[in-house]
């Protein structure tokens, strides 16, 4: 169970510091086996923009982009991710960035076209197992922006080992019963504005067994776009 300490002061006071905290639970029998940062360290990685991607001349599954990152003149970067394209925020690891793997981005020709940096997919800066492209950022994500900072990849993440007779803790919510009972303090939980009903519809239902089923609860939902873009709170989570 990893739980995120920023997202767990959302839910209840904590009086102590992630280590401390770690501390705490595993003398209270939910052992923290490891306290990490949720990416691995990399560095010279900001939030830049692709304004055009042109194919590459001398390799068709590449493209010649310039991307910018709010200040100095536009970057020629190579790129071969199929998601690249004209309008989109993505990581730069520009020229002397370092990522994981202990790979630095140097200057290079790629088929004859120099690529001054690299546009990172999520797999190449330890966010994911795997990716089909290029991490895609929301569009008013600041340009030039550390991408570290950004995201907040260096906040502190509890890696909690869950022992099966206490599910009660396999949420962020359960861990923060927990920590509220260690600090003697109350859970209070983010705010949660209640939606108002939107229309008056309702789809009937018969209950058969009653005895069985002696309540059933349902909503209709209307207007949701399964195309939209999911926020970038509820990704990182």
């Amino acid at each position: 169970m990893k739980a995120p300490y920023s997202w767990l002061t959302e839910w209840v006071k904590i009086p102590w510091g992630a280590p401390e905290l770690g501390t705490r639970l595993t003398m209270a029998g939910i052992e923290m086996e490891a306290l990490t940062l949720a990416a691995p360290p990399f560095s010279g990685v900001v939030v830049a923009e692709i304004l055009a991607a042109e194919p590459h001349p001398q390799a068709d599954k590449l493209r010649v982009c310039r991307v910018s990152t709010g200040s100095g003149p536009p970057l020629q970067i190579v790129c071969g991710a199929s998601n690249a394209r004209a309008g989109l925020k993505s990581p730069l690891a520009s020229v002397g960035a370092h990522l994981p793997g202990d790979l630095a981005i140097k200057a290079a020709k790629l088929w004859g076209v120099e690529s001054q940096g690299m546009l990172a997919s999520a797999k190449e800066l330890g966010l994911a197992e795997a990716s089909s492209g290029i991490l895609e950022l929301p569009p008013d994500a600041p340009l030039g922006r550390s991408l570290r900072e950004y995201l907040d990849l260096d906040e502190a993440v509890l890696d909690l080992n869950v022992t099966p007779n206490r599910g009660d803790v396999l949420s962020i919510l359960g861990v923060a019963r927990e920590v509220a009972a260690l600090a003697g303090t109350k859970v209070a939980g983010p705010g949660i504005a209640r939606a108002p009903a939107g229309h008056a519809d309702r789809f009937p239902v018969k209950l058969e067994a009653p005895a069985a089923c002696p309540r059933f609860a349902g909503c209709i939902l209307r207007g949701v776009d399964n195309r939209a873009a999911v926020p970038l709170w509820m990704r990182e989570r």
